[in-house]
């Protein structure tokens, strides 16, 4: 059975990180409007980082998920309660 260090728990942290994308296109938005391009393309591309960087870590809590349900699937087996 693999034991994990840690155990991601993406609620909280991803719920921040849906604010910090939300405010960065905000304000990519805000400074297209206003002729800024280059802080547009520098806000545009903080929210696509912190869009990619919680996308992986969703798939890596998915699949911790994943390995412990099995996980608990098997003890269950072995004590006779499935």
């Amino acid at each position: 059975m693999k034991k994990y260090k840690h155990k991601l728990n993406m609620l909280e942290p991803g719920i921040k990180m849906l604010k910090a994308i939300g405010i960065s296109a905000v304000l990519s938005i805000i400074f297209y409007i206003a002729n800024k391009t280059l802080l547009c393309y520098l806000f545009g591309g903080l929210a696509a980082l912190i869009g990619i960087i919680l996308w992986i870590l969703l798939i890596i809590e998915g699949h911790q998920d994943k390995v412990l349900n099995e996980q608990a699937i098997q003890e269950r087996k072995k004590k006779g309660e499935l």
